[in-house]
């Protein structure tokens, strides 16, 4: 034996206990670990890596520094309740109660609470117009869509237009069979066709493959002067003519609203003048029938594409839907060439309600959007 432990009498030393895994040292200080280039409990779980026991307090105070990290222990309000266990989550480079996350996802409308759930927003579910208590400027409340960077209309500026060779002639082929009803719903004036399978479709152009025809509606102003949604060099026509289709590829209608390719619009000036086109007619004729919201008459034996002018130039983009929940999954055909309709024309538009039978009388005017800023889209046309 050593000199200097000579002395000692090992017998006196206490034997000291080993903690067991329920044991305080380990519940109330869990050891951290590094993930990556940060420090986080070993578990969140409500056990040690010792063993099970009572779940462990945070790791890193409000208020304090993490020991390797970067970040604060941000957002940690409100703190759990007394009895509460208190479990820590990584929201973005942040800690934040599990209590906290939840009590915010309660809290939020449904149209925020992801992005799934965004896209499946019933449009019925919020009320939604044209006058300044629910019009544009206030859909993005309700549908967060509506300020996006993929939003429709937009200006068509010639300048700032970009001719692409490799642009393909569009067809269409409709079934005039396919036309069922026309309808007022007190934001247009609609026509619904049978697309359960491909009778009336739309190729070529942009489109990777046919796309099914849904329905056509219109937009139109309080005037001649304005009323269409897309603006071409600073001009805005007297009205717009959408006819909307969808990808078969998907499931249905509602699932291809979902999907950046899933829609396809193509879009028809009206412009007066003195030579009106002679078969806006057959859709006119019939708003006597639907003057208030909510009436519906059959549509049968129509053919859209009698309505198309002469030339078939396009300009094409990626936007969204003008209308909520304003789905960022259209691609546009705008035509170049307006087709021409009398003052009498558009005043036969303009003298539908947008109020039911039994409520009173408001003509549906100026059912257009604002254009919306195009960020860094790229415009393209067919033609030079």
């Amino acid at each position: 034996m050593h000199a200097y432990t000579s002395h000692l009498n090992l017998k006196t030393i206490p034997t000291l206990p080993v903690p067991s895994a329920g044991h305080p040292c380990f519940s109330t200080f869990p050891s951290p670990r590094r993930r990556g280039r940060r420090w986080q409990p070993f578990t969140l779980s409500g056990h040690s890596r010792h063993g099970p026991g009572p779940a462990p307090s945070p790791a890193f105070p409000r208020g304090q520094r993490e020991p390797g990290g970067r970040c604060e222990a941000a957002r940690l309000s409100p703190p759990p309740a007394p009895g509460a266990v208190p479990a820590l989550a990584r929201r973005g480079r942040a800690w934040i109660w599990r209590e906290s996350i939840k009590s915010r996802r309660e809290t939020r409308p449904p149209s925020c609470q992801s992005r799934r759930h965004r896209t499946m927003i019933n449009p019925n579910y919020y009320p939604w117009g044209y006058d300044s208590d629910n019009g544009p400027d206030q859909w993005h409340k309700n549908y967060p869509f509506a300020k996006g960077r993929h939003q429709s209309p937009i200006e068509i500026n010639n300048k700032e237009v970009h001719y692409d060779s490799s642009l393909l002639p569009w067809f269409a082929s409709y079934d005039p069979g396919s036309a069922k009803t026309i309808l007022n719903n007190g934001k247009t004036c609609r026509v619904v066709f049978d697309d359960s399978f491909d009778r009336s479709v739309l190729r070529g152009g942009p489109l990777p493959q046919v796309y099914r025809l849904r329905q056509l509606h219109f937009h139109w102003g309080s005037s001649d002067d304005h009323g269409s949604e897309h603006v071409v060099n600073g001009v805005r026509y007297a009205g717009e003519l959408h006819l909307l289709h969808w990808n078969p590829k998907y499931s249905n209608y509602l699932d291809a609203r979902r999907r950046t390719d899933g829609i396809a619009a193509l879009a028809i000036f009206l412009q007066v003048g003195e030579t009106p086109k002679p078969e806006m007619k057959r859709i006119l004729e019939e708003i006597n029938a639907i003057k208030t919201k909510g009436k519906m008459v059959p549509f049968p034996n129509f053919d859209p594409s009698i309505l198309f002018p002469k030339s078939h130039d396009y300009w094409t983009y990626h936007g969204s839907f003008t209308t909520p929940p304003c789905e960022e999954c259209v691609t546009w055909i705008i035509l170049r060439e307006p087709i021409i309709v009398s003052s009498d024309q558009m005043a036969k538009l303009r003298s539908l309600s947008k109020n039911a039978e039994n409520e009173p009388d408001h003509p549906l005017v100026d059912n257009w959007r604002p254009t919306q800023p195009r960020y860094f889209r790229m415009v393209s046309a067919s033609f030079l």
